[in-house]
């Protein structure tokens, strides 16, 4: 390729990237990156060109800085003077005005961080998965040893501390960028560990006997009569949880394998060792502690238009993130103890008495405006607590799980939080948390839910769970059914190449299989569990009948049924039972008729064509609605019993 050409191409890309800001760039972003990680030490030569872009870099958003940078990470590696423009650029854009560009000057240090990693010289095979093997030709070894880029990580993160100082916004991202730093970067373990744990300290009570333990009053700050929030404490410690817990896990595996962990030194020991006490200590003062203790009762205001009324609402999210850390930090540390277990329990009863104000009052101030806060549990530990909760029938774990199963408030709020975390994967194909944006980890992890809530619905039906419920909560069961259906869209939405792997592991308990899966018998398997739920469903008698639970059972149906072949028999056999159900179902629901229907018709066109069928509904419906001449009398046919005077209109749009 001639010399000029590859110029005109990179400037191309590069103003494009630049230029069209508000238009989608991710296109070029690709492009870029294949450019790089093809020829990185061709285009050298053409650094200048990357170093006049880079001060454009902050007048970018977010997500495009982000690409561009993430695409430019293996020539960091191999160029200097590259890298130090770029380092340069971060620091000025430490003290931008703008919080867009602070955040992406702190996001452009953490994937530093993450790509100079501290384990000595780098070998050519380390290099070949960043640059490719036939690219590396530079002398790394020379270049990159153990001492220059341990100093150049020190550096940035002290860059980085600095933002401790900034906005919550800018502190949030710092503190969620710690635990992929330190996964992939474990050297810097005690400088991250260390940092956070000065950071906690401000906001931690030392005293042991003093309730709060946590000085919430210095996470806000006011402007005028505007609270606003300074310090996502929470956040801090979940990042403080993840990193101890990543690293504890780390220096286990190592020691079982009979290796030593180089991290060990004594400081690294004091600091997990302070923290761990520093954690237990907010646990034992957190479950003794009065919401009054923190100023919030029902009597507080709550409403967001006042000064007052935003600090107790800051105050409580803040509270109930902090609780839900901890319910996390001691269930992984409990090794199923009952004491620890019972603390939970402790610290859930804080989480769910301020959620319950929270919806009061949200409830109060404008109907259908108590949206629930975000969760901070991470979804390997959703998928871990469920799986205890339901399906752990480990004689030694009873005891210590007693005291867990015995609040349905408890399971409740666990499979709450599991269906806002597959809606947030079904909606951008990440959750947050730990790991979060780590694909295969999150198949893995809505394998494990997929497997206890299909467990957990058809082993306790939600009409049995009502008959003996006691409480005016909602039925679990039924929540259970909601999140399969969810779960369903999300795999066919974000995991299309994995549906046999998925379907695979729905009937095996252990790792999701690998090999050749027939997807269709898999399909029809779960097929014939659902219709069985929906065929109890409908016998129970129209006074009984859930239309709720038969519309979401219909929904799976409607994606699984997508698994199988037009020709096949379980095909054929699943297009006769819905054929039966709306032929001999008369009951007076309009949703279940609508969504029976919609199955019906989009089964049967794909089988043959469907005009039969449509001539039969049509009928139905003329006979039940009338002629719009009224002196034709109709005759009344009955096709489908599903369709009668109540549902007939509403399933006019079936229809059309």
């Amino acid at each position: 390729v001639h010399e000029a050409i590859r110029n005109v191409i990179l400037e191309q890309v590069l103003n494009r990237v630049i230029t069209k800001a508000t238009s989608p760039t991710s296109h070029f972003i690709d492009l870029l990156s294949d450019i790089v990680y093809a020829t990185p030490l061709i285009l050298q030569n053409s650094a200048s060109k990357l170093t006049a872009a880079f001060d454009h870099l902050f007048q970018l958003p977010f997500c495009t800085v982000l690409g561009l940078l993430k695409a430019l990470q293996p020539l960091f590696k191999i160029n200097i003077s590259v890298r130090d423009c770029i380092i340069l650029v971060l620091r000025k854009a430490m003290f931008c005005s703008q919080i867009e560009a602070r955040k992406s000057a702190v996001a452009g240090f953490l994937l530093l961080l993450k790509n100079f990693k501290v384990l000595g010289s780098l070998s050519s095979s380390q290099c070949s998965q960043a640059i490719g093997a036939s690219q590396v030709l530079v002398d790394v070894h020379t270049r990159y040893n153990s001492a220059a880029n341990e100093a150049f990580c020190l550096e940035i993160l002290g860059c980085l501390r600095r933002s401790l100082s900034q906005q919550e916004d800018i502190r949030r991202l710092l503190y969620e960028g710690f635990y992929d730093v330190l996964k992939r970067n474990s050297q810097l373990a005690s400088p991250i560990m260390q940092t956070l744990m000065s950071q906690l300290k401000r906001y931690y009570e030392p005293e042991p006997d003093l309730l709060p333990p946590l000085k919430l009053e210095r996470c806000i700050t006011a402007q005028k009569e505007h609270i606003i929030l300074q310090e996502p404490l929470a956040h801090l410690l979940s990042s403080i949880h993840n990193c101890l817990s990543w690293y504890k896990q780390r220096s286990s595996v190592l020691q079982e394998r009979g290796m030593e962990d180089e991290n060990d030194d004594d400081d690294c020991m004091e600091c997990r060792k302070e923290i761990d006490e520093m954690l237990e200590s907010i646990t034992r003062r957190m479950t003794k502690c009065d919401l009054e203790e923190f100023e919030l009762d029902k009597s507080a205001d709550f409403s967001t238009n006042s000064s007052v009324g935003m600090k107790n609402y800051t105050y409580a999210v803040l509270v109930m993130g902090v609780c839900e850390v901890l319910i996390e930090y001691n269930y992984s540390t409990a090794n199923f103890s009952k004491s620890k277990f019972e603390a939970i329990m402790g610290i859930f009863k804080c989480y769910s008495k301020l959620a319950d104000i929270l919806k009061e009052k949200s409830g109060k101030s404008k109907p259908g405006n108590s949206k629930a806060c975000k969760s901070l549990l991470s979804m390997g530990f959703v998928s871990t607590i469920l799986t205890a909760l339901f399906r752990d029938s480990t004689r030694a774990h009873e005891e210590s799980l007693s005291v867990l199963r015995a609040s349905l408030d408890f399971m409740r709020y666990t499979v709450s939080v599991a269906l806002q975390k597959i809606q947030q994967l079904k909606e951008t194909g990440v959750t947050d948390g730990p790991d979060g944006q780590n694909s295969d980890k999150m198949f893995h992890n809505i394998c494990e839910i997929t497997r206890v809530l299909i467990w957990r619905y058809t082993s306790i039906p939600s009409a049995a769970e009502d008959s003996g419920k006691k409480d005016k909560g909602k039925n679990i069961s039924l929540m259970c059914l909601e999140g399969l259906v969810q779960i369903f869209y999300t795999i066919q939405l974000r995991y299309p190449t994995k549906i046999s792997q998925f379907l695979a592991a729905l009937d095996n308990d252990g790792e999701e299989e690998s090999g050749e899966t027939n997807i269709m018998e898999k399909a029809a398997f779960q097929i014939s569990q659902f219709q069985r739920s929906l065929t109890n469903q409908l016998n129970c008698g129209e006074d009984e009948f859930n239309s709720k639970e038969a519309v979401l059972l219909v929904s799976i149906l409607s994606i699984l049924y997508r698994f199988l072949e037009p020709s096949s028999q379980q095909y054929v056999q699943t297009l006769s039972w819905i054929v039966k159900i709306c032929k001999e179902t008369s009951y007076e629901d309009v949703q279940f008729c609508k969504s029976a229907m919609t199955l019906l018709f989009n089964m049967h066109s794909l089988f043959k064509s469907p005009v039969s069928i449509l001539r039969e509904l049509c009928q139905d419906i003329h006979g039940h609605l009338g002629d719009i001449d009224q002196d034709i009398e109709v005759e009344k046919p009955s096709h489908f019993r599903i369709v009668n005077v109540k549902t007939a209109a509403p399933t006019i749009t079936v229809s059309i």
